[in-house]
């Protein structure tokens, strides 16, 4: 006696009447035919979120729709799989090196502005990526319902990271390139943890990062950077907060003192030359000259995404030269950018772009605390 079974969208398994086999995670429906029985294969996963999801085979036509999930989609060399992808993306520098025609894809919005549903569905995508925050669960689940694939993933820790990595690869079928890009970021904070072995507690540095929105926005305890700093050997000093990103007062920062500011590469010059504001110069990175924006100039390297670990090696080497002394950062990133994208940074026309100004530049000048 045959039994008939149906798995909806959520990857739940029902009896009801067809005949299903189940093995390995893997679903085969059989569907009676003239010409005898149709195959259709079938993957139950679990995304970062914790839904069940049901990937119907072959995978190939994908829409992401946040950057972060486009940037894993080039390092796993499935962006010939792309179909639609969230707007911003068409217009960064390192995509349209990995992918010229990242250009000429359909633009679905973003997460920051909204995603435009008609357009996604429009495309008729085998699977969805999409992001926790905001409306991303609920885009997720009017997705199933109209029997499209999804998948959340939550990209804001190396962890996490190599996790959504996994799991796009998974969802896609392509496993290999993840285990490549995993070993890639693992080499790169294994680096790390040999030079920075030994330094004492009470002879670690202390980090501040800015955000694109001035000097007085910073990071949390909860965020990416905060990682960032702590893999590089550096105490963030807005680690306690929580959140996003949280404002502070210009007096919270010289109370603070740290030893070394990070600036978002995407800050406008207007905002980052008030670090030379008269009523910072008691800060320790400011008055030592340790003040750097975020490399690179094609992608930034605090975004979520393989390359954060880079920020890692480079705060480590801007803070603690004489443990990095023979190590040349830019021929590093050129290796590493090539391992995970297939060129390197400087084949992409990318460039480091950390510097906030020319030395010979260097000076105060005195602002009023409410000037943008």
């Amino acid at each position: 006696m045959r039994h008939k079974k149906t798995i909806d969208q959520r990857g739940f398994v029902s009896c009801i009447t067809l005949s299903g086999i189940i093995l390995s995670g893997v679903v085969l429906l059989l569907i009676p035919g003239i010409l005898g029985a149709t195959q259709i294969k079938s993957r139950i996963i679990t995304d970062m979120a914790g839904r069940t999801v049901l990937i119907k085979d072959p995978v190939e036509k994908i829409v992401t729709t946040f950057k972060p999930a486009s940037l894993c989609m080039l390092s796993l060399g499935l962006a010939h799989k792309l179909v639609g992808i969230d707007t911003h993306s068409k217009q960064d520098r390192l995509q349209l090196s990995v992918f010229p025609d990242v250009a000429m894809l359909t633009g679905v919005g973003s997460k920051t502005m909204g995603i435009n549903f008609e357009t996604l569905v429009s495309l008729k995508p085998d699977l969805v990526i999409l992001y926790s925050q905001k409306d991303g669960l609920a885009l997720a689940d009017r997705l199933i319902a109209l029997g499209i694939s999804s998948i959340v993933i939550m990209p804001e820790t190396f962890d996490s990271i190599k996790k959504s990595l996994r799991v796009i690869a998974l969802a896609a079928g392509e496993l290999k390139k993840s285990r490549i890009i995993e070993r890639q970021m693992d080499k790169t904070l294994d680096l790390l943890s040999q030079r920075l072995a030994g330094v004492p507690q009470n002879l670690k540095k202390t980090g501040y990062f800015a955000s694109s929105k001035g000097i007085f926005s910073t990071t949390t305890g909860n965020m990416l950077q905060n990682e960032i700093f702590n893999a590089a050997g550096v105490e963030n000093v807005s680690s306690h907060l929580t959140g996003y990103f949280q404002n502070i007062s210009p007096e919270q920062l010289v109370k603070w003192n740290p030893d070394i500011i990070v600036l978002s590469q995407h800050m406008k010059k207007s905002e980052n030359q008030r670090i030379f504001d008269k009523a910072l110069q008691k800060v320790t990175a400011i008055s030592q000259k340790n003040v750097y924006r975020c490399p690179s100039s094609i992608a930034p390297w605090d975004f979520p995404s393989p390359l954060s670990v880079l920020a890692s090696l480079w705060i480590a080497q801007k803070i603690y030269p004489e443990r990095f002394s023979d190590l040349e950062i830019e021929k590093k990133a050129d290796e590493f950018h090539q391992a995970v994208f297939g060129k390197t940074l400087t084949q992409m026309g990318g460039t480091l772009s950390d510097t906030v100004n020319n030395e010979t530049d260097y000076h105060v000048t005195d602002h009023n605390d409410t000037d943008n």
